[in-house]
Formats: structure tokens, C-alpha cells, sequence
């Protein structure tokens, strides 16, 4: 019996083999379609310089805009009266200078980091770069600085993470550079404090601190405060100050320095070209330096988080530094740490 037709069809199959796996192969996937930033990128929105600076409505377009997040404003109190901030406070939060429920803002400063991080999207002034989180308001200090109030900090970290909060807005820092490296220093000026943030750090919470006004190539105390103590350098970020358009260094901003590994750059304003924010009265006026940077990055956390709700603050944290503009100026890691804030990039699946 001949047994050519079975060796025919053998070879006739191998032959087409190829031809049939070339079939197989699967297309490579569409790219994914470039989110539509036109619709929010609204007069109110042009109003606050740094939101096209960080490509902010690349993130709204993806979805974050910091809906269900809470941030803890650490500052000199809020008021919550104000329409930029109606459905915008989770919580009263709690007043350590009156010892009450609630805060009064005498100087006015927090009411303006709150307008730069979570005012209303209202077709009024301007909005924050988070416009649907929600603040948890702590005062304290008693609108003086230095800010030497160690029990108080500690007290309003650890009363706004039993509310909620896990990201931290601290537009504020201590006058000791952190390039010290004397431990006992921090030790006298943190007794309390230090121990709160390790403690909320090694439980996933992110805490974003300003460089500081003095026009100096190291941060202040707490926002280079890892360098000294490692283990709060996964939830810690130090936030220098550009000019407004983004360009260079503002006239005020401390340079990253030892903090470069945890510092990002983002617009603050610059003299009388501020950017743009809610007043106590209820107006809207300039704000420069680096507490409106780092009130920007917070409310940045807060978005990102919203747009990935399966990470942890601190994944998110790791997510916004590692996306961050390196290239031309930015490059200089002394000044400008992980670089620019690129909202965009940081979005991206």
C-alpha cells in the first residue's frame, strides 16, 4: 500500500504552517485616544497660572479631579463660609488656638493655600487644582511664626487622619536648614510631632511640606527632615517654588537641595505676579512663594488619587515624582528636585 498521499498532505501542512501562524498573530492595540483637555480648560481655569504650567486638565479629562479624597489643611484655619468652599469641607476640623471645633482665619493664609488647593469649580475667580476634594482644616500656631508649636502639630496630624485625611498640606517650615545633621535639633523642635509622622508614615499617609522664603540652597527643617530620618522619606515631599509661567526659580524659593530625592518644582508665584486665590473676605488676590507650591502639590495628590482609587497615597506619591519633567532646566536636581510637576504624564495608564 503506497503511503505518498500521507507524506503529500504531511508536507502540505508543514508548508502552510507558517502561513497559518503569520494569520494568528495578534495587531498591536490602538493607541489610547488623547484625552479631551478642551472643555476644561475654562476661563477660571486660565486664571490660575499654574494649572496649565502642570497640564492639570490632561488630569480632569482622565477623571481626577480629587472627588472622595480628604486633604488635612495644616495652616491658620479656613473660612469655610466662603462659596469656593461650599461642599468642599469633610470635616469642621478643629481650631488648637481657641480650643474649639471649627477654625477661625484670622491671617488668612490658609483660606488662601485652601483656594489654591480645593476652591469650587463655580465659573467664579478660579478653582483648585483639586476642585472636588475635601479639606479637613487644623489651626494652630496662634498666626505667629516661627512654628514652634510642636504639641499642636501633632495633635492636628493625628486628629485629621482619625478623620480621614491621609495626605497632609503643610505650607509651612521651620527656620533650621536640614542640612544640620544634628538629630537632637529636630529632636527638641519635633518631640511630638516627629513621632506622629513616623507613625502615620509607616501607615501609608503622605505628608507635602514648602522649601521655604529664604532664597537658600537647602530646604528648611521639616520638608528635608527625611535625610536625618529615612524611614518618613516614602510619605514625604518637598515642594520648591517656580515663577508663575513656570520658567525659573521664583524670587523667594530654597532650592531642593539634600531633599532632591523627594522634591518636585511647580509654580508659586513670583513678587507682585502671584498666582491667584481666595481671600478671607471672600475676593481673590495674589499669593507668592512656596506655601501656594505646596498646596498645589497636595491638591495634585489628592486628583491623582482620585483617578487611581486602587493606589495608595503613597504609590501615588512614588507616581507624581516619577513622572516629573527632567529635561532641560529641570535637569539640575540640586534646584529642582524630581523636576517639573507633569500631570500628564503622571495620568497615563
Amino acid at each position: 500500500m503506497s503511503h505518498k498521499p500521507v507524506f503529500s498532505s504531511l508536507r502540505l501542512s508543514l508548508l502552510t504552517l507558517p502561513l497559518l501562524l503569520l494569520g494568528c498573530v495578534t495587531p498591536p492595540s490602538p493607541k489610547p485616544a488623547e484625552p479631551d483637555t478642551q472643555r476644561f480648560e475654562t476661563l477660571e481655569y486660565l486664571a490660575q497660572k499654574a494649572l496649565p504650567v502642570v497640564k492639570a486638565s490632561a488630569l480632569y479629562a482622565r477623571g481626577g479631579t480629587g472627588q472622595g479624597v480628604k486633604v488635612a489643611l495644616i495652616d491658620s484655619g479656613l473660612n469655610q463660609d466662603l462659596p469656593e468652599f461650599y461642599g468642599r469641607v469633610a470635616d469642621p476640623g478643629y481650631d488648637f488656638v481657641r480650643s474649639q471645633p471649627g477654625t477661625l482665619d484670622i491671617k488668612g493664609h490658609g483660606t488662601q493655600m485652601a483656594g489654591i488647593l480645593a476652591a469650587n469649580k463655580n465659573d467664579q475667580g478660579i478653582h483648585g487644582i483639586a476642585f472636588n476634594a475635601q479639606l479637613i482644616p487644623m489651626r494652630f500656631g496662634d498666626d505667629k511664626e516661627p512654628f514652634y508649636f510642636d504639641s499642636e502639630i501633632a495633635r492636628a496630624w493625628t486628629l485629621a487622619h482619625t478623620k480621614g485625611a491621609r495626605i497632609f498640606s503643610n505650607s509651612w517650615a521651620n527656620p533650621i536648614e536640614a542640612n544640620t545633621n544634628e538629630v537632637p535639633i529636630y529632636e527638641r523642635l519635633m518631640g511630638d510631632s516627629l513621632d506622629v509622622a513616623k507613625k502615620l508614615v509607616a501607615e501609608g499617609d503622605v505628608f507635602v511640606f514648602s522649601t521655604g522664603n529664604e532664597v537658600k540652597r537647602e530646604p528648611l527643617a521639616e520638608p528635608g527632615l527625611p535625610a536625618l530620618v529615612p524611614e518618613l522619606e516614602k510619605g514625604w515631599i518637598a515642594v520648591m517654588a517656580l515663577k508663575s509661567d513656570g520658567t525659573a526659580i521664583n524670587l523667594k524659593s530654597n532650592y531642593c537641595g539634600l531633599a532632591a530625592r523627594w522634591c518636585i518644582a511647580v509654580p508659586g508665584g513670583d513678587g507682585g505676579a502671584g498666582l491667584l486665590t481666595t481671600n478671607k473676605d471672600g475676593s481673590y488676590g495674589p499669593t507668592a512663594g512656596t506655601s501656594p507650591a505646596a498646596a498645589l502639590v497636595s491638591g495634585a495628590l489628592a486628583a491623582l488619587q482620585s483617578r487611581f482609587p486602587e493606589m495608595t497615597p503613597q504609590q501615588v506619591r512614588d507616581r507624581l515624582l516619577s513622572t516629573a519633567n527632567r529635561t532641560g532646566i529641570y535637569a539640575n536636581s540640586e534646584a529642582y528636585g524630581r523636576g517639573l510637576m507633569d500631570l500628564d504624564a503622571a495620568s497615563r495608564l
